[in-house]
């Protein structure tokens, strides 16, 4: 038996700390007190009820809190399950209770392991702590109500990295024990390079905004990916790989098909993305297939290549038109090197901070 901190009440927090319970593990469930009302349900009854491939049947958490010390009491590791522009905020909560030597996981990261690490050092936490992250989520999820959950898919490959690098073989053989499909990366941006949310959602939601704003209903993968959507994914795909390799990480990249749909089949399995049509949505353009993909994903490979020497002229593209639809910059707002406080560093120089960690 393990102890945990789930750190993030959206679906794949909540169904992370279900299917953990189920496996015999002991979890704390936090989440932020700003959406307490959303929480109040699993907070008033301390259940998940669980749906799908992770498992079936109502489960009793050891604690569901907005109180995050509560949440952090008496647990051996950490793992943030929120969106990518919540980690800092979730870092800040947790970074007093933080233990030397603790090991934390961003679930998924999309780099943000990077600002998680250097606020946890900042609060004291000690500098043999290791943060690592993963390149998507462990589940298709989706809340069906205010306490049930249903897992779609599960992934039969999870790259991994750590940071500092030299720590993920160990991260991983933890992590391995409650998601044996875990695959260790090169570092975390070899972890973040591989998520290819960025690329899947992206241009299909851009490219069926006509019918996602006018229909009442709207299945991405069962109707957004028709040839011509294909092409523009495979092409923003081909420039996340080109900074890959400038990048000096080597293969799997988990290129698209440019043949097919089957856009799940190196980390969800081959059959997927049949469970893959079954999920709603988007059905707008300020959700997260645009939100957080476009900012977090397309604009850091953007800003990432820009470093690297990479040209990116169709992630360009779809930023361009995500920022207008919604009235944003979100080149500006995104996970740029500025953001990450990256900005002056060359290439070479943040490879071998990844290494080592300082």
């Amino acid at each position: 038996m393990m102890k945990f901190a789930i750190l993030g009440g959206g679906h794949g927090g909540v169904a992370m700390s279900a299917h953990l319970t189920l496996e015999g593990h002991q979890v704390n469930l936090f989440q932020v007190p700003e959406f307490e009302k959303q929480f109040a349900r699993i907070k008033e009854t301390q259940t998940v009820e669980l749906s799908g491939v992770a498992g079936e049947g109502s489960v009793r958490l050891r604690c569901a809190t907005t109180d995050i010390a509560e949440a952090m009491e008496d647990v051996e590791h950490v793992l943030i399950v929120v969106p990518a522009f919540a980690q800092a905020r979730m870092a800040d909560l947790c970074g007093p209770y933080i233990k030397s030597g603790q090991f934390v996981y961003v679930i998924p990261g999309g780099f943000g392991s990077l600002i998680v690490y250097r606020k946890l050092q900042k609060s004291g936490a000690g500098k043999d702590i290791v943060v690592a992250e993963t390149s998507t989520l462990p589940y298709g999820a989706r809340m069906t109500g205010e306490n049930s959950v249903i897992v779609h898919i599960r992934t039969v490959n999870l790259p991994m990295g750590a940071l500092p690098a030299g720590k993920t073989e160990e991260a991983a053989s933890l992590l391995q024990q409650i998601f044996p499909e875990v695959s260790p990366c090169k570092n975390i941006l070899d972890a973040a390079l591989s998520n290819t949310n960025p690329v899947i959602h992206v241009a299909p939601s851009i490219l069926n905004t006509g019918r996602i704003e006018y229909a009442d209903d709207f299945f991405l993968y069962k109707e957004g990916m028709t040839p011509s959507v294909r092409k523009v994914m495979v092409a923003a795909d081909r420039e996340r790989v080109a900074v890959r390799k400038a990048c000096e990480l080597a293969e799997p990249h988990y290129q698209l098909d440019p043949d097919s749909n089957d856009v799940f089949r190196d980390q969800f399995g081959s059959g997927a993305l049949e469970a893959g049509k079954k999920m709603r949505g988007p059905l707008a353009m300020t959700e997260r297939f645009i939100t957080e993909d476009v900012p977090y994903g397309l604009v850091f490979y953007s800003s990432l290549g820009s470093l690297a020497g990479v040209e990116t002229p169709t992630c360009d593209a779809l930023i361009y038109l995500a920022s207008t639809f919604n009235e944003t910059d979100y080149k500006k707002e995104g996970r740029t090197l500025e953001e990450l406080e990256l900005d002056g560093w060359e290439l070479g120089q943040l490879l071998r901070f990844l290494e080592k960690g300082e």
